[in-house]
């Protein structure tokens, strides 16, 4: 019985596909997606509410929002999805439901953690050896390098790598699960898991 409905219903995809024009054509013609999102991080981030709504409640929670809003001055985001925000509210504040039930001043640290002063893709500005970049965050907690992803099977080329290990004493290496979206203000990388710098 299985069989014969197996059988009917690759007839039907079969004659659904007849009335399809000819390929006119057999060049190949290559196209890039455009990295470039044509509005500020602060905007993608509001647009995108189903990965960002606990990063831009902590933004206006902080008073953070003039850094991602502006538009004088690039910087590289580390946007954390809201898996990351998660993850970070139940690691440094256990048995809170909410961002804005947590210490302002420890979630804007980690925040300016998360900014980079400067545009850091991998569009020619990162290189495969880690280099230490200058996060908001002032003084050694502030410490972090980046690099991009370097993989002999080009599986991952072009990610962006946070605190390589050994490169930043002991703080855990990051990878970004996208990278290299360019807003108007700089380059937004995402994560899902919070970075810090760990002596």
């Amino acid at each position: 019985m299985k069989t014969k409905i197996y059988t009917l219903l690759m007839c039907c995809l079969m004659l659904a596909g007849c009335g399809l024009d000819l390929q006119q054509d057999y060049d190949y013609k290559p196209s890039v997606d455009d990295p470039h999102v044509y509005v500020t991080a602060w905007e993608y981030f509001q647009a995108n509410p189903e990965q960002f709504s606990e990063l831009t409640e902590a933004i206006e929670y902080t008073g953070l929002k003039e850094y991602y809003a502006q538009n004088q001055k690039m910087y590289t985001f580390l946007a954390l999805n809201n898996d990351g925000m998660k993850a970070y509210r139940e690691s440094v504040f256990p048995g809170k439901a909410s961002i804005s039930e947590c210490d302002p001043d420890k979630v804007r640290n980690m925040l300016l953690y998360h900014i980079v002063d400067g545009e850091y893709s991998s569009y020619g500005q990162l290189q495969v050896e880690p280099m230490f970049v200058l996060t908001l965050l002032e003084g050694e907690q502030g410490l972090m390098t980046i690099t991009v992803w370097k993989n002999p099977w080009q599986a991952a080329v072009g990610k962006i790598l946070v605190n390589q290990t050994g490169s930043n004493g002991k703080s855990p290496q990051r990878n970004a699960k996208t990278s290299n979206i360019l807003p108007t203000n700089g380059v937004i990388h995402i994560f899902d898991k919070y970075c810090y710098y760990q002596k």
